[in-house]
């Protein structure tokens, strides 16, 4: 008689203990999108958040998504965190979504609550603001540069001082060979310029 009372608790304990599994863990069906759905209302849309955010997480945890099932998953994450009272955690895993994909358009309007759009467009604004910070600073001297920042700069740089110039010394040293010439040929009627010439010199008298 003991055995058999014993054989039944046991039969009711797992019972029991099936039947707390079956209501924190959905049944998988075998298809991945039945599942999902199966998560969505038995969880999501009756506002068990904390729930609905266990199962998707066991769930994104599947090797058997399709890329639209895995989207779909991490929406309906994100909104279960922001709706739950973690905001912090759904812009996390909308800023997620916008890395792997930056044409990722948000979550469907007609589909989820104001707070969960809301929440989409401050990750954007933010993955916008790093996107910008993280451009570098456009070289003036290459193309596309800002030419008149090249421009002061090029005015701005000092130049050499004109003693240090090629042409002055060249210029120096043409004068001082024109003025030796007007010297010693001053005096000398065979130096003297022939008709109709010019003599461009300086006369030392």
């Amino acid at each position: 008689m003991s055995s058999m009372r014993r054989i039944i608790g046991a039969v009711a304990l797992v019972a029991t203990m099936t039947s707390v599994v079956a209501t924190a863990y959905p049944v998988r069906a075998g298809n991945a999108g039945d599942d999902l759905k199966h998560i969505e209302y038995r969880y999501y849309f009756r506002g068990r958040y904390q729930q609905a955010i266990e199962a998707l997480q066991t769930f994104l945890a599947r090797v058997d998504l399709t890329p639209v099932e895995t989207l779909r998953a991490r929406e309906v994450l994100a909104a279960s965190y922001v709706l739950g009272g973690a905001p912090a955690m759904g812009r996390e895993v909308f800023a997620q979504l916008i890395v792997a994909d930056p044409a990722y358009a948000g979550p469907d309007p007609t589909i989820f609550k104001l707070e969960v759009v809301n929440a989409y467009g401050e990750a954007r604004s933010e993955y916008a603001a790093r996107t910008l910070k993280s451009v570098p600073a456009q070289d003036p001297l290459l193309p596309g540069g800002d030419d008149d920042d090249a421009v002061l700069t090029a005015v701005e740089t000092p130049g050499k001082p004109i003693y240090k110039k090629w042409w002055f010394y060249a210029g120096a040293t043409a004068l001082l060979l024109g003025v030796g010439a007007a010297v010693s040929g001053g005096d000398d009627p065979a130096a003297a310029p022939a008709a109709g010439s010019v003599v461009v010199g300086v006369r030392i008298q």
